[in-house]
């Protein structure tokens, strides 16, 4: 199954896996250079860098796992009823304020590109799809029955994303 990304934030994915490419070289580099000063048993330049490296490229194997994508347009967005791309306002039950959320994809959560983002395949937002304006809906949270109630479903503005500001 494909996952569901934002054209937008795949033009943000590119960059940062040329940024991480680039880092992965870096990294490399530095590699190489620790282990020309000889003993790599207590050579902690090396063992940084290799530790440094192996982050690198969980991330990179992370961002990767997620293909192969189905790429959603900005005019695909319906605001009619919860679905992915959209910024819903819900009030919890008990409540004073309400909060906003961002249902998005796995990688836009990943990249941290929008606050309180819920993906569109975790519980709580599996609970929000297809949830017009008024509906409410319950999600079992540390055993209790929490009530929501969606109050406003507008599209995610990718200018507003934090990778913008």
């Amino acid at each position: 199954m494909a996952t569901l990304i934002l054209r937008e934030t795949y033009r943000t994915l590119e960059e940062e896996m040329k940024k991480i490419d680039r880092l992965k070289r870096e990294t490399s580099a530095r590699i190489k250079e620790a282990a020309d000063h000889g003993d790599l048993k207590e050579n902690a330049e090396y063992h940084a860098a290799r530790e440094e490296q192996s982050l690198i490229v969980y991330k990179k194997q992370l961002m990767q796992s997620h293909a192969p994508f189905r790429f959603v347009e900005s005019d695909e967005i319906d605001t009619d009823e919860v679905g992915f791309g959209n910024k819903v306002t819900i009030l919890e039950d008990g409540r004073d304020a309400p909060e906003v959320y961002y249902l998005l994809g796995p990688i836009e959560f990943e990249l941290d590109l929008y606050p309180m983002i819920v993906t569109y395949l975790s519980p709580f937002g599996q609970s929000m799809i297809g949830k017009e304006v008024d509906d409410n809906f319950v999600l079992e949270i540390e055993g209790k029955d929490i009530k929501f109630t969606i109050q406003s479903i507008e599209k995610v503005d990718p200018s507003q994303s934090k990778s913008k500001s």
